[in-house]
């Protein structure tokens, strides 16, 4: 392969083969942004079940169900359940009908019902976006945000959120390496994990911090912020027509099932 045969398959997007990761990016934040605001605004738990199911089996045709499922799992241990406590004590002999009893306590069905909506809603619009964030490179979407007029500020502040969290992330994993190769338990319950690195945690922070000066340098020796239009090296193919009525037809069947959940439920 020739320099210039590698330069041009650059300016392509990759493809991975994956239906669901080669799916347009703005068309696919499109269909989750449809369904995770719908399960939002009905907060009901039926349309909260359905996001999540969707959410799920969109990410098991790919390679990161593990991770989905995972970080899921964490977010319910450490949100959904102190607010299904919370919410049951606050509702703790409440009238209606009843549909246990704890420490002596009525507890009425429509808190039960209560913890579920809420529960089934934040899992179902996590779900829906972790099935997005997971499946979707970020340059990829920046890409696509400047194409439709997105102003380039705006696109680098998007991209170099995430990018900051990555770069944390590798920090982390690291000193978690480094910890192990002295012989400290980093390996274990959720407990000792966090024990093991929230001592460092901050120092990993403050020392992801220090490269914004080189990075503003950076930016600025390749003319950032010039009021002149940006290249760029890849660019990303136009939407197809069937990823169009996917995307376009998901909001309109959206709207449609948020306007009867309000109504009907």
């Amino acid at each position: 392969m020739t320099n210039e045969e590698f330069i041009e398959s650059l300016r392509h997007d990759q493809k991975t083969g994956n239906t669901w990761c080669d799916f347009h990016p703005l068309m696919k934040l499109l269909f989750c942004m449809s369904i995770g605001f719908m399960t939002m605004i009905v907060f009901k738990w039926q349309y909260g079940v359905v996001a999540f199911l969707l959410g799920t089996v969109l990410t098991a045709t790919t390679p990161y169900l593990k991770t989905y499922l995972k970080t899921l799992g964490v977010m319910f241990l450490l949100g959904c359940v102190f607010t299904i406590v919370v919410r049951i004590y606050v509702h703790m002999g409440d009238e209606g009908a009843v549909a246990f009893y704890l420490f002596g306590k009525a507890v009425p069905v429509s808190a039960v019902i209560s913890c579920l909506d809420l529960v089934f809603m934040i899992e179902g619009f996590l779900g829906i976006f972790m099935a997005f964030f997971l499946t979707t490179p970020t340059r990829n979407l920046c890409y696509c945000l400047e194409q439709i007029g997105m102003s380039a500020t705006a696109s680098f502040m998007f991209l170099s959120t995430f990018a900051c969290i990555a770069s944390v992330k590798e920090k982390l994993n690291a000193v978690r390496e480094s910890q192990r190769a002295r012989g400290i338990e980093t390996e274990g319950n959720l407990f000792l994990k966090l024990k093991s690195i929230l001592p460092v945690l901050f120092p990993v922070i403050i020392s992801s911090m220090t490269g914004i000066e080189d990075k503003t340098l950076a930016m600025s020796a390749r003319a950032f912020g010039v009021n002149k239009k940006n290249t760029a090296l890849r660019t990303i193919a136009p939407a197809t027509v069937a990823e169009k009525i996917i995307g376009f037809g998901t909001l309109t069947i959206c709207i449609v099932a948020t306007v009867l959940g309000k109504i009907y439920l």
